[in-house]
């Protein structure tokens, strides 16, 4: 009886331990650079809201929340992007970006092509803000 009980308990541990995708706390992306260098940066919270912070405004403000069905989808976009997405790293003038809890894709560089998985995300999430 003894030794079933250690059993179960070392299955649930082991269970306990196996590791789940963890959904992003926050999202961020948006535009900057060009000759005022300013910055148009979306924030997703993970309840849905999205926030904008224009910088030479310095305030965020919200524009709209998500349901839960667009939230899912972003999160398993995201999910699809491997670590070496985020050392993505070729800003220029006007530059791009997406960061979450995995990291900062940072794009704009004529010379190096953004990966058609940041390409196809980031318009995703402008399509959804613009919606």
């Amino acid at each position: 009886m003894y030794k079933i009980l250690i059993y179960v308990i070392l299955v649930f541990s082991n269970a306990s331990n196996c590791s789940t995708p963890k959904k992003n706390k926050e999202i961020k992306f948006g535009e900057g650079g060009g000759f005022t260098e300013a910055i148009i940066e979306y924030q997703i919270k993970a309840n849905g809201d999205i926030f904008i912070n224009k910088s030479l405004e310095k305030e965020y403000r919200k524009i709209k929340t998500l349901s839960k069905s667009e939230m899912k989808q972003i999160q398993n976009k995201l999910l699809k992007l491997s670590s070496e997405t985020f050392q993505f790293n070729h800003p220029f003038n006007i530059y791009y970006f997406i960061e979450t809890d995995k990291g900062k894709i940072i794009w704009g560089d004529p010379e190096f092509p953004e990966p058609t998985e940041i390409k196809d995300l980031y318009d995703y999430l402008q399509k959804i803000i613009n919606k």
